[in-house]
């Protein structure tokens, strides 16, 4: 079992522990309508969705010669908080934090995400306390984060081949590869397990890592 080997597991935050893909499939089909754009599936949006999310935007058919990704980005936000309500978590994000801190397993949240949204959306689902720390950006263009890891690992003082990531894009095993981290990837989030699956293990259910 990998978690024998490690002292400190890396979550990535949307479509991992946070189950909001279909959400976010509403909020971009919303703004290609408002464009004229097609519509997508969840199987195209799970094929299609990447970092940064401006080429995932482009895949789409955004044209960033008329909108700045701030804008577009600044759009999807106001849209997104509009679901709200429909936020949930996984449903074995609860056990499986649990799970792993009796283990003694530090745990932090690095996302691409905005930092404040990542702290008041933990903060609703009263998981804040699980965490060492929270890691997102500063801003909403959900570039990525292998700056915002290598300062998780700067002020933590991590030990890379101890630690694993657990992420749900072909981004998040990017981001192990430059830290020097192990990685699982959950293929019950924004990629599909096609696409994910030549790059490291790859499981169907969070509770899959305990095994």
């Amino acid at each position: 079992m990998i978690l024998n080997t490690i002292d400190t597991l890396v979550w990535d935050w949307n479509g991992t522990l946070l189950d909001d893909v279909e959400m976010n499939l509403k909020v971009v089909n919303r703004m290609l309508s408002k464009r004229k754009l097609k519509q997508l599936s969840l199987y195209t949006y799970r094929d299609l969705f990447c970092f940064p999310v401006q080429s995932f935007h482009r895949k789409v058919g955004f044209d960033f010669e008329k909108e700045s990704i701030e804008e577009i980005s600044s759009e999807y936000h106001a849209i997104y908080k509009e679901y709200k309500n429909e936020k949930k978590l996984n449903i074995d994000a609860l056990f499986i934090l649990d799970t792993i801190g009796r283990m003694g397993i530090k745990q932090y949240i690095l996302s691409a995400a905005k930092k404040n949204d990542l702290l008041e959306e933990t903060g609703h689902f009263e998981i804040i306390n699980k965490f060492e720390g929270i890691y997102g950006a500063d801003d909403i263009c959900a570039v990525g984060k292998i700056q915002i890891g290598e300062l998780l690992v700067r002020e933590n003082q991590l030990i890379p081949e101890k630690t694993l990531i657990i992420g749900d894009t072909l981004h998040d095993a990017e981001v192990a590869k430059a830290l020097g981290m192990n990685h699982i990837l959950y293929s019950g989030g924004h990629n599909n397990d096609k696409l994910l699956a030549g790059s490291g293990k790859v499981i169907t259910g969070l509770k899959e890592i305990t095994a």
